[in-house]
């Protein structure tokens, strides 16, 4: 192959992509169809979290099963909170006790707390219970968090540790650098979207990249899974490596976050 299309190919990502560890993706029928890469399709609701397990019985994918403090604070569609939480506490203890799904389910997650979306006292109280009872049941089960803390980092944080926490991922996080090495210092990892601000800057330079994984959002942030190569190039750009070292690394992090190696 000529020199010159190679490095056409890196650039566009085409020798990068089977590299890439995308730990948080939505509606992987769309996002993510047909990807080479490794990617965790994360659910958020009842709805979603039937999605992805339905989605990785029949494809290559990890995934991750949770409750979203956006969607639990509806009342209008969980007019009962425990019976809502409890729908999506089932879910999580089939996936984990299937032998066909146990090993390709990795966190529970998305859930947390979202002062942005959650404007009234009912709607956070709502939020703080799903999320109680979601660490609470990632305990039980040994499984790791992905947390959705929109608004809401001191919150989660505090939450957090008081719960004793030990695998957690910071999904999408959107904090303060003090937050930020406050879940370092905690040894849980920092995921990087595709989507560039001056905090998140200061994170990624700040922080070890054993500190860092990257994730696409997408449809939300990333249009597709593989878009969180975006993030990848972000922190190397900031952190002054090459891209497949980045990807190199951030892939680790994820194999070893998720206790995962190949899909079997």
């Amino acid at each position: 192959m000529p020199q010159g299309h190679m490095m056409a190919m890196t650039e566009t990502g085409g020798a990068l992509l089977p590299l890439l560890f995308d730990v948080h993706t939505h509606h992987p029928e769309k996002t993510a169809h047909e990807a080479e890469h490794a990617f965790v399709a994360a659910g958020f609701s009842v709805e979603s979290n039937e999605e992805v397990m339905k989605y990785a019985r029949s494809h290559p994918c990890f995934f991750s099963l949770g409750l979203g403090p956006q969607e639990i604070q509806r009342a209008d569609k969980y007019p009962d909170v425990e019976a809502g939480i409890a729908a999506a506490e089932k879910q999580v203890e089939m996936a984990a006790a299937d032998s066909a799904l146990r090993k390709r389910f990795v966190a529970i997650g998305e859930v947390g707390l979202d002062k942005h979306w959650g404007k009234t006292e009912e709607e956070r109280e709502r939020q703080f219970v799903a999320f109680e009872k979601m660490i609470a049941l990632a305990g039980k089960l040994d499984r790791p968090l992905v947390i959705h803390s929109r608004d809401a980092e001191k919150e989660c944080i505090r939450q957090l540790l008081a719960a004793g926490a030990k695998k957690v991922i910071m999904h999408c996080f959107g904090g303060k650098l003090e937050e930020a090495k406050l879940c370092a210092d905690a040894g849980w990892l920092i995921s990087i979207p595709p989507q560039p601000n001056s905090e998140r800057k200061k994170i990624i330079k700040a922080l070890d990249i054993t500190s860092l994984v990257v994730e696409s959002d997408a449809p939300y942030i990333g249009k597709k899974s593989g878009d969180a190569l975006e993030a990848a190039r972000m922190i190397a750009r900031y952190k002054e490596m090459e891209v497949k070292k980045v990807l190199e690394m951030t892939g680790e992090n994820a194999r070893k976050f998720f206790s995962v190696h190949k899909l079997e």
